[in-house]
């Protein structure tokens, strides 16, 4: 209906204020981004002509074409001189998808339409393009109309929600934390599904948090001045890191030297990198997997940010009249774990009450 192959029955639709009924539906269509699922790209023609269709349509120079169509090839992490002049059928899935968005780009439209345009990858391609998109969405500051059946990806895209229900009903509509904190109805509540204060963590990134200071040294320090500071700090770990901050390992307090210089042989195994714009959830999981209460977080530089612990995401997540519990103290290297059974558990309580109030 946005872009008028269908047309409505009644109601309006508004673009920039304008009533879509009463534009040419060519020239409308031309102005909109639109991405679908098989990416829809044309077989027999080069990538480069693929991006280009739109800019072509609307008459720009060659010159032009080519300019923009490289722009937003490098724009969406795909080398111009090396994919320009191949064909689809030369990609893969998620290049495939790459080169459907940036064709959606080409005219810098006002609004996108995306029609489960990561539906047909596998899970890790999936992963990486809806954060290619978020990035990108961070720098062009586009309306964007996606359509998901994956609840997950609805809440780690969306800045609104709507959830539709069996017959073409609105069953919910409004921000992903309200809708998972406040589910409207139980088709919405069992729709989002009993995990919904894991699914929170989607909704916030590391940059959110305050970070947590940690020690740390370069090697060829000394000694004797690096253990005092560890011991002093409440976490048992020096981070030792290279001349540029960049982390290199953890040493443990216990294993500090009492005199003489720190080298790179005591660093053991570092604990997960994110950046501020990982999310609590893929922050938690790495932890978890890593079996450790913190991860590192570093700048794009790979310079030391400070630390994301276990016991901070928990805080972020602890509603406020509830105190630090000992099952999240972040003091065990099965903290983690600790952390996920008791917001599942939460999960669980929320929805009984929820439940047994509607019956």
């Amino acid at each position: 209906m946005v872009n008028r192959l269908i047309e409505p029955t009644s109601g309006r639709i508004l673009i920039d204020g304008r009533d879509i009924s009463k534009d040419d539906p060519i020239a409308l269509r031309r102005r909109i981004g639109y991405v679908i699922q098989q990416t829809g790209l044309f077989p027999h023609q080069r990538i480069g002509e693929n991006v280009a269709v739109v800019t072509r349509l609307l008459g720009w120079s060659r010159k032009r074409q080519r300019e923009r169509t490289d722009e937003l090839l490098t724009l969406v992490g795909l080398d111009p001189a090396r994919y320009r002049d191949r064909y689809p059928s030369q990609l893969s899935g998620g290049e495939r998808q790459r080169v459907g968005v940036a064709r959606a780009l080409a005219a810098d439209p006002p609004v996108m339409l995306m029609d489960e345009p990561f539906g047909a990858v596998d899970p890790i391609v999936r992963e990486r393009l809806q954060n290619e998109f978020l990035r990108l969405q961070e720098q062009l500051a586009k309306t964007i109309l996606f359509v998901t059946h994956d609840i997950d990806e609805a809440i780690k895209m969306g800045d609104l929600v709507a959830v539709m229900q069996q017959g073409g009903e609105l069953a919910q509509f409004g921000p992903p934390d309200e809708i998972l904190a406040r589910p409207a109805t139980d088709f919405v509540a069992r729709f989002v599904g009993a995990d919904r204060g894991l699914k929170r963590l989607s909704l916030s990134r590391v940059g959110d948090l305050e970070l947590q200071t940690a020690v740390t040294a370069h090697p060829g320090d000394d000694a004797e001045e690096a253990r005092r500071r560890t011991l002093a700090d409440p976490f048992r770990y020096l981070l030792l890191t290279d001349d540029d901050h960049r982390p290199i390992g953890w040493v443990d307090q216990d294993d500090i030297p009492r005199s003489g210089v720190l080298t790179e042989a005591l660093a053991i195994p570092m604990s997960p990198l994110v950046s501020r714009r990982t999310t609590l959830k893929d922050a938690l999981s790495m932890m978890l997997a890593a079996d450790v209460v913190a991860g590192i977080v570093v700048d794009r530089t790979g310079r030391v940010l400070g630390l994301v612990t276990v016991e901070s995401i928990a805080a972020a997540m602890r509603p406020p009249d509830r105190g630090v519990g000992a099952a999240t103290d972040g003091s065990g290297p099965d903290a983690a774990r600790r952390l996920a059974a008791e917001l599942a558990a939460r999960d669980d309580q929320e929805l009984g009450r929820t439940e047994a109030t509607r019956a």
